[in-house]
């Protein structure tokens, strides 16, 4: 989990993914409102998505679950 805690993490003002959200809306709106700006901001920098929600699939944007966060970080379970 260390690992995990010490991963960069940035704020990132609206106004710099704005641009992005007409598109994410078309993608996801429908499905989870609130998934929008999630998506908007993965679009706009084209990196990919840590979710395990199921929504996100088939939105044009790469999706890594926890377990394959974990597993691409070299902490996966063991048993």
């Amino acid at each position: 989990m260390l690992a995990v805690a010490s991963l960069p993490v940035s704020i990132v003002a609206r106004e710099v993914y704005a641009g992005s959200i007409p598109k994410a809306r078309k993608r996801i709106g429908k499905r989870d409102p609130d998934d929008v700006e999630l998506l908007a901001l993965a679009l706009r920098f084209k990196v990919p998505l840590w979710s395990n929600d199921n929504d996100f699939e088939g939105c044009g944007v790469e999706m890594i679950t926890t377990a394959e966060l974990l597993k691409r970080l070299g902490l996966e379970s063991k048993g």
